[in-house]
């Protein structure tokens, strides 16, 4: 685990407002069983590098989700993208996507948020 003190202590920031807010049956079925994960455990259960389900909109409102590689780095993801990819497209219409990755039946993540174009060493453009 790479993540500094205060990426954690902003994470856990984060995880706690879920918490807080989230609507009933998340909270019935998993924040009420214990399964809310610490920020120590949600960058763990991210590694290095891991497939996820990356969901984005596109300009005339379409969700499109892909199978893409995320990568958590200083609390924040990375996924990698074709310059010339639907995924990027849809992200320069609208920021809004959601990233989904599971381990099983009773362990998953799923982040909401904007993303950020940037420009990945390898010529590939990135979402954050």
């Amino acid at each position: 685990m790479d993540e500094s003190p205060e990426t954690l202590a902003w994470l856990q920031k984060i995880i706690d407002r879920s918490v807080r807010t989230a609507g009933s049956a998340i909270a019935r079925n998993f924040i009420g069983g214990g399964w809310a994960m610490s920020a120590a455990e949600f960058v763990a259960f991210w590694g290095e590098e891991r497939m996820a389900s990356v969901a984005t909109v596109s300009a005339s409102g379409d969700v499109h989700a892909a199978p893409l590689d995320a990568r958590l780095v200083d609390g924040r993801f990375y996924v990698s993208t074709f310059p010339d990819s639907r995924r990027l497209r849809d992200h320069r219409a609208k920021a809004r996507c959601a990233i989904t990755s599971w381990d099983g039946p009773y362990r998953a993540v799923i982040v909401y948020g904007d993303a950020r174009e940037t420009e990945a060493a390898t010529g590939r453009a990135a979402a954050v």
